[in-house]
């Protein structure tokens, strides 16, 4: 297990990776900075800044927060959904100034805060260049990594804390070690499938989604079928159901639409998770999570839910 906590040491992450930090720096400015490859380009950035913008909820506010920085503004997920920052509770972002919606983000709220650097995504180009007259811009490609853990050693590395991503990530390898152990012989025994309920159809995500990654971390089996999966998802109908059977089955209702008439669907009595009772539905404000935070929240789950 201990092999395991060092490969994601954010100081042994490799570094032929595309977008990753250039450690020269440059002193010719008030400002001490060093330069940035990212989805926009090169940038220089402050070594130490001090007002952070983030413009995406779960893959990098929760990075942040997680290694313990505040922002001075924030942009929320979806409010059309009932999730405005998955996996991050409220508490955790109290008194921190809203700019709008992730895929709308207000710049005149982002310009009178006056940050010293913007954080956003690869899918904010079109805004990119108004970014960064207002301050120093760097576009986070989530695509561009192979888990969330080496998306939150990137977002450390921007902000130079690789020392705090790594007792983070740490701690999560003991939590996961923890439920390995209390699990015992029912690790090798039981098998588990994700599905997503969106309103009117159903989906299955394979092995690149977050929780996905959370419950390989824990060593839990998984379906064949999801394992197996290429597509980053699959839609599917309630006949499809029974290929992804197993004995615990996680839903995540991502709509938050009633689902009374899946479960009055015959072929859902007949599935064996049904029958015995190891249905649940879970917060897809959490399982939809991007970085420690909200995998945290994924753990409890199956902490309560495979042990209780």
């Amino acid at each position: 297990m201990v092999s395991i906590i060092l490969l994601w040491a954010c100081q042994h992450i490799s570094e032929d990776k595309p977008r990753q930090l250039d450690s020269s720096l440059s002193i010719s400015q008030p400002v001490v900075t060093r330069l940035v490859k990212h989805a926009g380009g090169e940038t220089k950035i402050p070594i130490k800044p001090q007002r952070i913008i983030t413009l995406h909820d779960s893959t990098i506010l929760d990075p942040v927060l997680a290694l313990g920085v505040k922002p001075i503004g924030i942009a929320t997920y979806v409010p059309e959904q009932g999730v405005l920052f998955r996996g991050i509770n409220e508490q955790q972002v109290r008194n921190i100034q809203q700019v709008g919606s992730a895929f709308q983000p207000s710049l005149e709220k982002i310009l009178m805060l006056k940050p010293d650097l913007i954080l956003g995504r690869e899918y904010q180009k079109n805004i990119y260049k108004q970014l960064s007259n207002f301050a120093p811009t760097v576009l986070v490609e989530w695509g561009n990594f192979t888990s969330f853990k080496a998306n939150f050693c990137y977002i450390a590395q921007i902000l130079g804390e690789e020392e705090q991503a790594d007792k983070v990530l740490h701690d999560y390898q003991e939590r996961v070690e923890n439920l390995q152990y209390r699990l015992g012989e029912l690790l090798e025994k039981i098998e588990v499938s994700v599905i997503v309920f969106t309103g009117q159809n159903i989906k299955s995500f394979n092995g690149d989604a977050v929780f996905n990654q959370v419950i390989d971390d824990v060593g839990v089996k998984r379906t064949s079928i999801q394992r197996n999966q290429k597509e980053p998802y699959l839609q599917l109908s309630i006949e499809d159901l029974k290929k992804y059977d197993a004995d615990v089955l996680f839903i995540i209702n991502e709509f938050n639409d009633s689902i009374s008439s899946y479960l009055k669907n015959p072929l859902w009595q007949h599935l064996r998770a049904v029958t015995n009772k190891q249905v649940y539905v879970v917060n897809q404000g959490d399982w939809f999570a991007g970085g420690p935070l909200g995998v945290n929240k994924i753990l409890d789950d199956l902490f309560h839910y495979l042990l209780e």
